[in-house]
């Protein structure tokens, strides 16, 4: 039996079997999306279509000039321009608070973390928005009527903890965890309260889902022991996980086996993206798969953004075989689509997930 875009997603969400193995994407950045489309004037419903998405969410240029959803996070970029978006978005990040740098391709990025001591905890004033201003979720309230259709529509928010270590900056947030922890939790506490906050008011929104975006490790490791993401972030993420009241994904990059179990007691659905460099696949789907979604691990570094169509296609076929039987498998990048994967990979992306991920899954 047929299903929707919209029914495909949540069924898998749901760990059961859909009728197809879903694609959706954390992001696809604007430069790409335009790429893709060959105009800047076209809805996210129009994305979705060519690009055989089940579901959207992110940000989209809508006629204005394209840029990278990172170019959304300076502190310039909040407060009035926070409340009354001029591009169709359907993000929810608090700004870092942290010095912005523009590098020679236009991608904005963080120069240095600004909340250094307890002095600067003054900024918070400054940066953050007023969670309660009505302005942003009417607004996308009415993009979601006008587009959302048959798709599956998500927002995409944090728990607090990637705000805090960017913005304090890895360095001093790591002496700041020996050196001043009440600083650590105070900031922690700050960002996942005003996510809290948001949290509450999308729930009375016609969202099918959230995706919530906080890296906490690299391709080694975490960028803490168990016994300290125990301590400085889980009590802080679990404020933000209560309040959610839809199904919802959780994305950090890199190897997250070792906290895997502190994690999941958040409540997620789903865990995003598996990165290949850093986690194996199988093995998640082995240890995990009975416990959570699966989502991601179509390769960035290499594959989707220097390989070929055909390597595209036999990754994909792969990930498929080891990932889908069962459920509980939403394909996508390892991370998201940006401005400099290519075109005709993305394409190769989407037409290897039809191809392949019809159920039941007989690819052995």
């Amino acid at each position: 039996m047929s299903m929707t875009p919209r029914e495909r997603v949540l069924t898998a969400l749901a760990r059961g079997v859909p009728d197809r193995v879903p694609f959706v994407e954390n992001d696809i950045e604007e430069p790409l999306q335009v790429e893709i489309m060959g105009r800047d004037d076209y809805t996210p419903t129009e994305l979705c279509e060519v690009l055989g998405l089940d579901g959207f969410g992110y940000h989209y240029p809508t006629g204005a000039t394209a840029g990278t959803g990172q170019s959304m996070q300076g502190g310039d970029a909040f407060h009035d321009k926070y409340y009354y978006p001029n591009k169709v978005t359907f993000d929810f990040f608090p700004p870092w608070i942290a010095k912005m740098g523009v590098d020679a391709g236009g991608r904005n990025f963080i120069e240095k973390g600004l909340l250094i001591d307890d002095a600067s905890l003054q900024l918070f004033d400054e940066y953050l928005p007023d969670p309660d201003h009505p302005a942003r979720y009417e607004r996308v309230a009415e993009w979601i009527a006008q587009y959302k259709g048959q798709y599956a529509v998500f927002a995409r928010i944090r728990l607090g903890s990637a705000s805090t270590i960017n913005s304090m900056g890895l360095d001093n947030f790591s002496f700041a965890i020996f050196d001043n922890p009440k600083l650590v939790h105070e900031v922690h506490r700050r960002f996942s309260e005003w996510s809290a906050r948001v949290v509450e008011h999308l729930n009375e929104l016609d969202f099918d889902f959230y995706w919530a975006n906080d890296d906490l490790a690299d391709n080694r490791g975490p960028w803490m022991s168990p016994s300290m993401f125990r301590e400085f972030f889980l009590p802080h993420m679990q404020v933000v996980a209560r309040a959610i009241k839809k199904p919802w994904i959780f994305h950090s990059d890199g190897n997250l086996f070792p906290i895997m179990d502190d994690l999941l007691s958040l409540g997620m659905n789903a865990i995003h993206p598996i990165q290949p460099a850093a986690m194996d696949i199988s093995k998640m789907k082995q240890e995990y798969g009975n416990r959570v979604c699966i989502v991601g691990n179509i390769d960035l570094d290499y594959t989707l953004t220097m390989g070929t169509p055909e390597e595209v296609d036999a990754e994909v076929k792969e990930r498929i075989r080891v990932a889908a039987p069962g459920g509980g498998y939403i394909c996508s990048s390892a991370n998201s689509l940006p401005s400099y994967a290519k075109v005709e990979n993305a394409l190769a992306l989407r037409d290897a997930i039809k191809k392949y991920g019809v159920y039941p899954i007989r690819l052995d």
